[in-house]
């Protein structure tokens, strides 16, 4: 009777004990392509970690296997075990710890050199640490866009909790955090400054990070309508200047369109593309030759759609010989001046048009004097002509320039020396 009773409570104990036991779970975290160098082509190792609470021995086929190293990082321990995978390729590894069901793995192609690792741990979730809780409650926080407070939930742990288990985690959390808070108050600062574009971008930062944060994607939403308003005023008063051909007012409208990524983008760019091509090339430098003047030069801008203006001199070598000479009646040096408008007639021609000066001057014998005085016979010139640029390339151009002018000598007796008229060809580069 009473052996009978102490076989009973001694089953009642083991039933209880049985049913009391948790289970340990694995979390498998092998690096991809890891091998074993010390294998020798026979064995595989097998790494497991656990926390230091957590004290495992280990069984393979039901034989008692000691790790072949131990080590100990933080708060976790590395058990690292052998096993013959080259006689044994279907295996086991058995963990047991007190207070738990053993924890079986199976393996059914092990390879020799092969390296596994796996993470037990307690799955029990019932039982809530204080690093637990306190990261579920920042978590939480986060998510509800309560992000000073998720901050300081998060920070609280290093202080409040005893046992800190992933501290590493927490800092992560902490730098999101204040990342976060630095976006939302960037993101405010711009919409401020009408900058929408800029508060599109640091409002969007956050919704990728929290979805779920409703004040911001309303934000975000105002800031878009708001910056499509601006899109459509920028490109509309673009459109005006563009149509008025003032390109220097619509250039940077175009280009806020572009910056913004605007609906109209596509066509503001084909604007720019327009503008570019039309202020291209304006200015013209010419080398003018024509009779008793064969040296001349006339700089100018010749644009699409405004007036400009010029200027001209022409000369002899003659002029350059005065210097060198103290009379000679062969000499007759001549100096041309001119200054003028241009204005585009039909592309790609242009008419300009201004007055000028002639000086003309000679060696003369005076009062029977055996010494030669210069004369300089004085003229007003005006002249007027047409100017063509052909394109020969995307920054330069060949231009050919005709002139006719004018001339009305100051002295009647004098229009003979000076002449009437003068016809002058030009041609050089405009650019």
């Amino acid at each position: 009777m009473i052996m009978r009773t102490f076989a009973l409570i001694t089953l009642f104990f083991m039933v209880f004990c049985t049913f009391a036991q948790r289970p340990l779970e694995p979390i498998e975290q092998t690096k991809e392509g890891e091998v074993f160098p010390m294998g020798k082509n026979t064995y595989a190792r097998i790494t497991i970690s656990t926390e230091i609470n957590i004290q495992p021995y280990f069984k393979s086929m039901d034989v008692l296997l000691t790790p072949v190293e131990i080590d100990t990082l933080g708060k976790k321990v590395f058990y690292h075990l052998h096993l013959d995978a080259k006689r044994f390729p279907k295996t086991n590894l058995e963990i047991i710890v007190d207070g738990f069901s053993p924890l079986n793995l199976i393996f059914d192609n092990l390879q020799p050199n092969q390296w596994l690792r796996y993470n037990v741990f307690d799955p029990d979730v019932t039982i809530v640490d204080c690093y637990n809780q306190l990261m579920r409650e920042g978590s939480n926080l986060l998510q509800k866009g309560m992000y000073e407070e998720a901050r300081k939930k998060y920070e609280s742990i290093k202080n409040v909790c005893s046992k800190v288990e992933n501290e590493e985690e927490i800092n992560k959390k902490i730098t999101l955090l204040n990342s976060i808070l630095m976006w939302r108050n960037l993101g405010e600062a711009n919409y401020t400054r009408s900058d929408y574009t800029g508060a599109i971008e640091n409002f969007e930062k956050i919704l990728e990070q929290n979805p779920e944060d409703k004040y911001i994607g309303n934000r975000l939403t105002e800031a878009q309508t708001k910056q499509r308003e601006d899109c459509v005023a920028n490109f509309k008063m673009a459109e005006i200047f563009f149509s008025e051909k003032d390109y220097n007012s619509a250039q940077p409208l175009y280009e806020k369109t572009i910056e913004k990524s605007c609906n109209e983008m596509a066509q503001a760019i084909g604007r720019l593309q327009e503008i570019r091509m039309k202020a291209k090339r304006p200015h013209v430098l010419t080398w003018e030759f024509s009779q008793n003047t064969p040296i001349g030069l006339s700089t100018g801008d010749y644009k699409e759609h405004k007036s400009s203006g010029y200027f001209t001199i022409r000369l002899n070598s003659d002029l350059f010989e005065l210097a060198r000479t103290d009379g000679d009646e062969k000499l007759k040096p001549e100096l041309n001046v001119s200054f003028g408008w241009t204005i585009k007639v039909i592309k790609p021609v242009w008419v300009f048009f201004g007055p000028g000066y002639t000086g003309v001057g000679q060696y003369l014998s005076k009062d029977g004097k055996e010494k030669l005085e210069l004369k300089i016979n004085n003229a007003v010139s005006p002249e007027a002509g047409l100017l063509g640029r052909i394109i020969i390339a995307n920054k330069v151009g060949i231009a050919l320039r005709y002139t006719y002018q004018y001339r009305f000598a100051l002295e009647k007796e004098a229009q003979n020396d000076v002449g009437k008229t003068r016809h002058v060809f030009g041609i050089g580069f405009c650019f």
